[in-house]
């Protein structure tokens, strides 16, 4: 992908999310609000460059990676985006909480690492709940490493 696929990319995704207000789920908003801030929040990644991607290009079963940023350098950050239900008490939802926050972990460094072997460039995993409100990186993964 150039820098100009990239920049044009990251305009039209900004533009979207900037414009898009139908949307009020829970998850969609954090999502919003994760973009907004990005600049902010991953300042190494700039450019928004995907949004419910493929993780198996042409099968939206085997998954959708929620966002992915790109560097000044081409390098990428793939970030998985959860909103958890952080009202709701008793044991059961305190197991769902931990399943959820497991859920989006192994879902970022496994999409990374596929986007890593996909694009042969390194990529940084981040998951983003409403629980933190801020990135939490999951390392970075390089296109021949294996899982």
């Amino acid at each position: 992908m150039d820098k100009h696929e990239i920049e044009y990319r990251n305009r039209v995704l900004r533009s979207y999310f900037r414009d898009r207000n139908w949307d009020k789920n829970d998850e969609y908003l954090i999502k919003q609000q994760f973009v907004q801030s990005s600049i902010i929040l991953l300042p190494e990644y700039p450019y928004l460059i995907e949004d419910e991607w493929e993780v198996e290009t042409g099968q939206s079963d085997k998954g959708k990676g929620d966002l992915v940023f790109a560097s000044e350098y081409s390098c990428f950050a793939v970030v998985e985006i959860k909103y958890i239900d952080l009202k709701s008490t008793g044991h059961t939802y305190s197991t769902r909480r931990t399943a959820k926050r497991q859920a989006v972990k192994n879902q970022a460094v496994n999409y990374a690492a596929t986007y890593a072997r996909r694009y042969l460039q390194n990529v940084e995993a981040f998951t983003f709940t409403n629980e933190k409100n801020l990135p939490c990186s999951l390392g970075i993964y390089n296109p021949h490493s294996a899982l």
